[in-house]
């Protein structure tokens, strides 16, 4: 395994705020994420829903309620009715009036947000004779994702697929791996059309959930690949899907997890065994300190997939 650096990102901002909320030290976490929120870029949505969740769990109703109206009535963001209605953390805030009124904006805001929804497919390169498409967590987006696969695009066409699934303003999510599945055979077979790359010079990657919805593709049928690079994988189907796994025979498969992450590590670890029980060519990388995360070499790790040059 090797060390991690700690240079501090959205992604890591939102985990470390994470460690604190399960050590009951929301004051640590609002204090932590004020002073880098402001910094590393992300979806401030998201930054905001942290902050008026921990404000709550703090006791400091008027905080969270004041952090909630600017998101909302300043901002413009929404989140999802049902999360405000049902998430514990926030049940110390729902005897206030102007809570309720906050419920029934985001209401109107999702139902606008359902007409407009469609998957996307965001090219960042369009020169090269291999393509990457790479896929986003849960409650993450292309926007946040680009910054990782950007310097990708000097070897290869990229491609982002983002969900057309939006659980709040600018977090999209493939809870519906079925559905993502569908969406990703729609982005391939356009990129086939268009550029004429054979499948073995595809190189499918996600992160978390994104890995959910490629090895789903990739077992039905909806998606072929040379490679697989998988980030953190969160496999929640594995042990339902381990029968089909003899159909990545051919296919290379990358595995990258760090040491810290509580919720995918055993995941990634039972793939790693399960590909090695049927000699399907893989290969876990351990990553030490590292949590819930991209590894600060991702564009060596896919330089390293990408086929020779034609």
């Amino acid at each position: 395994m090797e060390e991690h650096q700690k240079e501090m990102t959205y992604i890591r901002l939102l985990n470390q705020a994470l460690t604190l909320y399960k050590e009951e030290r929301y004051q640590d976490a609002i204090e932590l994420i004020n002073q880098y929120g402001h910094t590393v870029g992300g979806n401030i949505a998201q930054i905001y829903s942290y902050l008026f969740s921990m404000a709550a769990r703090a006791g400091r109703n008027n905080l969270a309620l004041g952090l909630m109206q600017e998101a909302i009535e300043v901002k413009g963001f929404w989140y999802s009715p049902e999360y405000l209605r049902s998430d514990d953390d926030l049940e110390p805030l729902r005897r206030f009036g102007m809570f309720e009124q906050f419920v029934e904006i985001c209401e109107e805001r999702e139902k606008e947000a359902k007409r407009n929804a469609k998957p996307e497919l965001r090219l960042l390169s369009e020169q090269g004779d291999s393509i990457i498409v790479a896929l986003h967590g849960n409650q993450d987006s292309n926007d946040i994702n680009e910054p990782y696969w950007r310097c990708a695009d000097r070897s290869a066409i990229v491609a982002l697929a983002q969900s057309s699934v939006e659980s709040f303003s600018g977090g999209y999510t493939w809870k519906d791996s079925e559905k993502g599945a569908a969406e990703l055979e729609q982005h391939l077979s356009s990129l086939r059309d268009r550029f004429s790359i054979p499948p073995e010079r595809i190189v499918l990657a996600g992160f978390s959930a994104g890995c959910n919805v490629v090895l789903r593709a990739i077992l039905e049928g909806k998606a072929r690949a040379g490679s697989l690079l998988l980030v953190g994988p969160w496999l929640p189907m594995l042990d339902e899907w381990r029968p089909r796994l003899s159909v990545l025979e051919g296919t290379r498969v990358r595995i990258i997890i760090g040491d810290r992450d509580e919720d995918c590590l055993e995941g990634a670890k039972k793939l790693d065994s399960f590909l090695d029980d049927i000699g399907v060519e893989h290969e876990l990388r351990l990553v030490e300190g590292m949590d819930h995360d991209y590894p600060d070499d991702l564009c060596d790790e896919v330089a390293a997939l990408l086929p020779a040059e034609r």
